[in-house]
């Protein structure tokens, strides 16, 4: 699946994800939420750029992924600007505006990255459970994952610790169910 998005055309990567941002944008989620959680995109992946600076222009707080070793924690940022490569070349957060502490139990939305999902929401990430562990430890949000119509299998084996999100947009369909996880 990361050899085929590698080689996805930069034109259909960009079109595909402004289409994909704005059903983000226009999600209730989206709108009623006050603190947005996003991964900064690397490597192929839907691009987010656009939907950061959505938050930011509607005065949204904006908090974006850093890793340190097996842990991920967010940062808040004010502008694009503020971000840096880190680690792999992924950017992320220069300087370090206080890490979250998720206090407030609503109005956050995490929107997640993923290598492939099925039509169950079930997600395959990158290996080192960050979202999962994110998410079991600081309650309160709701969830959208991001991906490309072709990174939908029909199944993906699933374990009792992973996190599916509430929805996964892709450029021609969304994904979701009624339950809560």
């Amino acid at each position: 699946m990361l050899k085929q998005r590698r080689q996805y055309s930069k034109e259909r990567n960009h079109a595909f994800s402004k289409i994909i941002a704005e059903k983000v944008i226009a999600h209730p989620y989206f709108v009623q939420a006050e603190q947005i959680y996003c991964y900064v995109d690397f490597d192929g992946e839907v691009r987010t750029r656009q939907i950061i600076k959505a938050a930011l222009a509607l005065g949204k707080q904006a908090w974006v992924p850093k890793v340190h070793g097996e842990t991920m924690e967010f940062y808040q940022i004010h502008s694009l600007e503020e971000l840096s490569a880190g680690s792999f070349g992924i950017l992320e957060p220069s300087v370090t505006n206080g890490c979250s502490k998720n206090d407030n139990n609503s109005g956050k939305l995490m929107i997640m990255p993923g290598v492939a999902f099925d039509t169950f929401r079930n997600r395959i990430g990158y290996g080192k459970g960050c979202y999962d562990r994110y998410l079991k430890k600081y309650k309160g949000f709701h969830t959208i994952a991001l991906a490309f119509e072709y990174q939908i299998v029909d199944e993906i084996p699933a374990e009792a610790t992973d996190i599916r999100p509430e929805f996964v947009m892709t450029e021609r369909r969304i994904l979701y169910t009624f339950e809560r996880k």
